[in-house]
């Protein structure tokens, strides 16, 4: 499974906290997940004006047995968010800090795309010189979305909808 995101470390942490990041939501991350590994979690920071957005979070996470609010204003939970970015053996956690990302997709991904267009899209054409597809990835509560454009047209997906996207033939 594809994953943009990347590991969590001291340092992204410690700026993390400068820029005045003060909660943190832990979820479980499937696409992290590798072989030998007991878990991988993903991790979203929120400021202090954020907080609402931080517990409404945790609350779409209802059903993820793993996931927690962290206050990196408490002492303790400072500590285990400083030993998650230490990446303790057996775990992988990773960070999701921006709601958009440049993109470039893989050429699997980029060919389900052009399918999906092709079949969800039809007089989404382009010629050279004037108007492209705008393709861009984004996250929200840990979710990875694509979100598709052409001439005020829009399109926005679960990324899993691609991987798994078979066209109608």
């Amino acid at each position: 499974m594809y994953n943009p995101f990347p590991l969590l470390n001291e340092r992204l942490l410690q700026t993390k906290l400068k820029e005045g990041k003060r909660y943190f939501v832990r979820q479980t991350f499937p696409r992290g997940m590798q072989k030998g590994l007991r878990a991988s979690f993903l991790l979203r920071a929120y400021n202090e004006a954020e907080k609402e957005m931080a517990e409404t979070h945790l609350r779409f996470l209802h059903e993820d047995p793993h996931a927690f609010l962290y206050d990196s204003s408490d002492p303790n939970q400072l500590q285990r968010l400083s030993m998650a970015a230490s990446q303790p053996t057996g775990f992988s956690i990773y960070y999701a800090g921006r709601n958009s990302m440049e993109w470039k997709p893989p050429e699997e991904y980029r060919q389900q795309m052009q399918r999906y267009i092709r079949q969800k899209h039809p007089a989404w054409k382009t010629r050279k010189g004037e108007s492209r597809i705008g393709i861009g990835l984004y996250e929200e509560f840990g979710v990875l979305f694509i979100k598709l454009s052409f001439e005020g047209e829009e399109d926005k997906l679960p990324l899993e909808e691609i991987e798994k996207y078979k066209p109608c033939v």
